[in-house]
């Protein structure tokens, strides 16, 4: 059967070329959803690849500028959708959050883990590695069914540095043709870069983002929620992780000396640092996590005491524990040690206590989940400044660097091949500016 959605020529193999070339999942996911868009775009205007022109280059950018290529990719999911079973999201409502691509190319961030999932043989895929990254891709473009007036629905279009990524992943596209002595429309040259506006990114005080760190404890009616994401933000900002690599975080990579290793972009492994703060509430929310070890157990026979949300209540009723206990993450350990970890029912650190994903293998708390969290924190307190969780990863670089971290020492910390790339995360705040002034200006 014909692929019954647009494709570049020999698409896919471009794409088993970076699975064999040892690219992770979701950079393949990334390129994969790049690609597919400018397809739909040329299949739109009627013109074939090989036809692609300079003209048509300069269009593309104005179209996603735009924000047409979200009507498109509904036209397109929809035909999809009626002819093979591909997973979407949020049982077919619209994703929840910013559908536009964000500054790090997440703005459809569904993590793949690779695996292979036997499929109903549609003829569509040609293996079940491209099946698993183009239902991704196409169970999560547009906003299918959803009307254009709908908050959910952004219709401004991708900004500048978006658009430059949609772009680079089209060079990339061109070289691979040259690579393998296929014909090629452009030069992966001739395809230029937008002018993109150079702003001053801001970052919320270290006064505002201690207050939304804090803010779970109390606007969550539910204790353990409260808990559980008042420690991821903790480890967030202690670590500078990305949100998926939080997400992606695993029980068995915790330890009381507060040292992790993890896997970010690209395969790079590096180790972060917890603080004592954000132990601390590891260990309370370990408290909580361990009673949902195994979802066919009640809770006096889970792996922790049931009186764990009970004791040492005050009178305001929020739950307090003794500073410096380490007990819980000094349990983990043990069970590590032991191999009692591996027959838990999910090893994510960080778990859905309620909804359809709670209690399932492998279940972990949503990215758009989390992202939505942040930002109702940030209104309820009143921040102005935007602040996601991206943002306390720039936070934590540019308090760092305040207190005088080292540029080369924060590089490593946050997974960054160039330090060309941490530059751009070290901003110094306004405060932190005008006292340089103060202090150093020659003519005071």
């Amino acid at each position: 059967m014909k692929d019954i959605f647009p494709k570049l020529p020999d698409q896919d193999d471009f794409l088993l070329n970076l699975q064999n070339s040892n690219y992770s999942m979701q950079t393949i996911y990334n390129y994969a959803r790049d690609l597919c868009i400018f397809a739909v775009y040329i299949h739109f205007i009627n013109v074939d690849f090989k036809n692609v022109t300079k003209r048509d280059i300069s269009n593309y950018k104005g179209y996603l500028r735009a924000g047409e290529h979200l009507k498109d990719l509904d036209k397109i999911r929809g035909k999809v959708l009626k002819n093979v079973d591909i997973p979407i999201e949020n049982k077919g409502e619209a994703p929840r959050g910013d559908l536009r691509a964000s500054n790090d190319m997440g703005g459809m961030n569904t993590p793949l883990d690779g695996s292979e999932k036997e499929k109903k043989d549609t003829g569509v895929f040609e293996t079940d590695f491209l099946g698993e990254v183009y239902s991704k891709v196409y169970g999560g473009l547009g906003i299918y069914g959803k009307p254009i007036n709908v908050s959910s629905r952004k219709n401004s279009g991708l900004d500048f540095s978006s658009i430059n990524r949609m772009l680079s992943s089209l060079r990339s596209y061109l070289k691979f043709r040259i690579s393998w002595d296929l014909d090629f429309p452009l030069a992966p040259d001739a395809i230029e870069m937008s002018k993109s506006d150079k702003r001053v990114k801001k970052v919320a005080s270290l006064k505002d983002l201690t207050r939304l760190i804090e803010a779970p404890m109390e606007f969550e009616k539910d204790e353990k929620v409260a808990i559980r994401n008042r420690c991821m933000l903790e480890v967030l900002f202690a670590t500078g992780l990305r949100i998926s690599e939080l997400i992606g975080l695993d029980i068995e990579k915790i330890n009381s000396e507060g040292k992790m290793y993890v896997v970010g972009k690209g395969k790079k492994e590096r180790a972060v640092f917890l603080t004592v703060r954000s132990l601390d509430w590891l260990n309370k929310y370990l408290g909580v996590r361990l009673r949902y070890a195994f979802t066919d157990r009640d809770e006096k026979n889970q792996p922790v005491e049931i009186d764990v949300l009970t004791r040492g209540k005050e009178n305001t009723g929020r739950e307090t524990y003794p500073d410096g206990d380490r007990k819980y993450i000094e349990m983990v350990e043990g069970y590590r040690k032991s191999g009692y970890l591996k027959k838990f029912d999910s090893p994510a650190l960080f778990i859905p206590f309620s909804g359809g994903r709670a209690g399932k293998p492998d279940a972990r708390i949503s990215t758009n989940y989390f992202q939505e969290k942040i930002a109702e924190y940030r209104r309820k307190l009143g921040i102005q400044i935007p602040t996601s969780a991206h943002s306390l990863r720039h936070g934590y670089a540019t308090y760092m660097a305040e207190k005088g971290a080292s540029p080369v020492a924060l590089q490593a910390l946050l997974g960054h091949e160039s330090l060309n790339t941490t530059s751009r995360y070290v901003h110094a705040s306004e405060k932190f500016a005008e006292e340089t002034v103060r202090k150093n200006h020659p003519l005071k």
